[in-house]
């Protein structure tokens, strides 16, 4: 399957240029992972991300934010 390429790519990376840390968030299924590890690849950087769809990082999120970070 092709890459489809996102509206939001440039906005992304001149954040992550700014900021040490961006949140993403979005619906379900509609290709932040993908966009990220196809951005992390095209700069040849390891770009770290955390999905709050496990419950355990999720709880910790929201109840020590500056330990989860």
């Amino acid at each position: 399957m092709a890459y489809i390429n996102r509206a939001m790519e440039a906005t992304f990376k001149r954040m992550a240029q700014e900021f040490s840390v961006v949140l993403l968030t979005g619906p379900r299924q509609v290709g932040k992972t993908t966009m990220l590890k196809k951005l992390a690849e095209a700069e040849g950087i390891n770009r770290e991300y955390v999905t709050l769809d496990d419950i355990t990082e999720r709880e910790m999120v929201k109840n020590d934010p500056k330990l989860f970070l």
